[in-house]
């Protein structure tokens, strides 16, 4: 009896870790929510020079294409917060040919600094297409309970369309950290 317990609970573990997977695509889902969260840690790095150049990255025009708005500047907390647009593409194979495609995603970042270290949140993610919007958090679900998702412009995604949204959301915010990396230490003083 203890035996069939256990292998009940060991099966029951596996399977609810598989749905934190979110089936291979390396992309965090918890609590029903795609959430990316990062902590770098910078040596000899002032909380104010970081919170002042978080500000920066996030008023500036980046060179890759992506669209940053600055929306909350709060010098007690060290956090900045803004919107971001970015866009990620790829190809795949068809019988004849390759067919292109490119997704657009709009998302808020927040970073929040101390001394030495800051954090990068990326969350309130939407996959962008003419005027429309389709939350991530919506095709996450359905890609995990393998169901479609039927969007207000009366398209329909299904399993193939949602991994290479994840494959391009994942390329999205690895630039997007990367390039805050890249500019976060530079020291803009005199």
């Amino acid at each position: 009896m203890k035996k069939l317990i256990i292998l009940t609970l060991i099966i029951f573990a596996k399977s609810a870790f598989a749905q934190k997977d979110t089936i291979g695509l390396n992309v965090p889902f918890i609590n029903n929510s795609v959430v990316y969260e990062r902590v770098f840690n910078v040596p000899n790095a002032p909380k104010t020079l970081l919170y002042s150049n978080a500000g920066l990255w996030l008023a500036e025009t980046h060179p890759y294409g992506g669209k940053t708005e600055l929306k909350l500047e709060d010098p007690v907390l060290s956090r900045v917060a803004g919107t971001v647009t970015c866009a990620a593409g790829g190809s795949y194979k068809v019988f004849l040919g390759t067919n292109y495609y490119t997704f657009t995603f709009n998302f808020t970042l927040q970073i929040d600094c101390e001394d030495n270290k800051y954090r990068i949140r990326i969350y309130n993610i939407q996959d962008v297409f003419d005027a429309n919007y389709a939350a991530i958090d919506d095709m996450m679900q359905s890609l995990i309970n393998s169901k479609s998702l039927t969007l207000t412009t009366g398209g329909v995604m299904k399993k193939d369309d949602f991994e290479k949204c994840f494959q391009a959301l994942n390329i999205v915010i690895g630039n997007v950290m990367a390039d805050i990396n890249k500019n976060i230490m530079v020291d803009n003083s005199f």
